[in-house]
């Protein structure tokens, strides 16, 4: 049985160049959103973004109320306005021929086929201390989000990450 050579070198796959991730993404501050007739004896509440686009990079989204210069070093503590986050695993852009990735519209209601893929999401952050937080200081809030990339393929925008419709605020009484 012949010997195998102890200064062989593995072989080694050739990797396609990963893309050099921002320094930072752009970060969203909403408007101030007024609570003055919000009952505060609710016993939970929720911060809901409708319309989330996951087709670009994977993403956290660090969410703080009334805390406009919360950045990606803030730490996520009560005290710095921290509510939550909520994490999308993005598709990395669009691979496909021309017209692949668009949406055609809503599903038909008996329609038992599944939705686009890239259908726009719903995420929500149950958020009920720091809201409760909030309403005790103020009768307005505002919603700063924070975009923490955490991968994507050539084809992504990793500065404008965050994409939805609306963000709002939910309570249950």
């Amino acid at each position: 049985m012949p010997s195998r050579k102890k200064t062989q070198k593995p072989r080694t796959k050739k990797l396609a160049k990963i893309p050099k991730l921002p320094k930072r993404a752009n970060i969203f501050v909403s408007k101030k959103i007024a609570l003055a007739a919000l009952n505060q004896q609710f016993y939970r509440g929720d911060i809901v973004f409708d319309g989330v686009d996951h087709a670009g990079p994977s993403f956290e989204a660090r969410v703080f109320l009334n805390n406009t210069a919360a950045n990606e070093n803030t730490p996520t503590v009560g005290e710095q306005g921290f509510a939550g986050s909520f994490h999308v695993f993005g598709h990395g852009g669009c691979f496909g021929e021309v017209g692949h990735c668009e949406i055609r519209g809503n599903p038909r209601p008996y329609d038992p086929r599944p939705a686009h893929p890239l259908t726009p999401a719903r995420k929500t952050v149950i958020a009920t201390a720091a809201i409760k937080r909030a309403l005790a200081k103020s009768k307005e809030l505002t919603v700063t989000v924070v975009p923490i990339v955490h991968a994507g393929t050539v084809l992504c925008d990793f500065e404008n990450v965050l994409k939805f419709d609306k963000v709002s605020i939910r309570t249950y009484e």
